[in-house]
């Protein structure tokens, strides 16, 4: 590990480099500024939407292709091109949403960056928005027949007893076919099969001349799990679960003791030696 040296940082936003409070630190700002100064490549890895993830990207000066919607879409900060989008299909969506309509469940479509809901009021709605800060467009009743080719879907509840359930349930019923991940402890996270933060990540690094052995990962979350694994060094907060730190390279701090801001300290201060 010692003779590890970072060309490539690739970030998750929510629960590694935003705190509980979903606030970027300036000491985490700095540290990230520092390293893109350096001639590292930061990059941003996000199941966020591209305007979501727009703002801090821009604050922190991150240039690089970055990947959004866990990788269904890599995109261009700076000139705003996608370079790479995978939906989920018309078919597939208008199936999955009517098995959530079917259970009784929530669910949030995604397209063309909007989020398509059915009450902007519903709790889940607005626990949703407050992170993101993307209002979302209410369809009311009509979000059951939204025929579009949603970029990903978003299971929510606020149930801390539905929300295994739910996850198991949409797993066993959809398997191979989707690409399945969570977040928040809340979110069900639903995509096209070929859609990972990896595969989004791989796009970048090649495009960038990159090899996976030289890229830094930092994640909190089983949406992350795979960028953790498919990176050189995979490092896990110290608020993901046991799952994602069973398969990191390394753990760090919590992110509200500034985790990822540590590890990429130490990889600067190598640099500098």
């Amino acid at each position: 590990m010692n003779s590890f040296q970072p060309r490539l940082i690739a970030l998750d936003m929510d629960g590694t480099i935003l705190n509980s409070s979903s606030e970027l630190t300036p000491r985490t700002k700095n540290v990230i500024r520092s390293a893109i100064s350096t001639g590292i490549a930061v990059v941003i890895a996000t199941g966020r939407m591209y305007p979501s993830a727009l703002p801090l990207i821009k604050e922190v000066g991150i240039s690089c292709p970055s990947v959004f919607y866990n990788g269904a879409i890599v995109r261009d900060p700076v000139s705003g091109e996608i370079l790479h989008e995978k939906g989920l299909g018309i078919d597939l969506t208008a199936e999955i949403v009517s098995y959530y309509k079917d259970q009784g469940w929530y669910i949030q479509i995604y397209n063309n960056d909007k989020v398509y809901v059915v009450d902007g009021n519903d709790p889940r709605t607005k626990f949703y928005e407050n992170i993101s800060k993307i209002p979302p467009v209410s369809l009311g009743e009509k979000l059951w027949d939204f025929n579009v080719d949603s970029t990903k879907l978003l299971g929510i509840t606020l149930d801390e007893t539905v929300f295994p359930y739910m996850v198991e349930k949409t797993k066993s019923r959809f398997g191979s076919r989707v690409y399945t991940a969570v977040s928040w402890g809340a979110f069900v996270e639903i995509a096209h099969p070929e859609v990972n933060k990896a595969n989004g990540l791989a796009l970048v690094a090649e495009r960038l001349g990159i090899d996976r052995k030289d890229v830094l990962a930092i994640g909190d979350a089983g949406n992350d799990k795979e960028m953790i694994v498919w990176a050189g060094h995979g490092v896990a907060m110290g608020n993901s679960s046991d799952q994602l730190k069973a398969v990191a390279d390394e753990v760090t701090l919590d992110n509200d003791n500034e985790g990822a801001a540590t590890i990429i300290e130490r990889y600067l201060s190598m640099e500098a030696n």
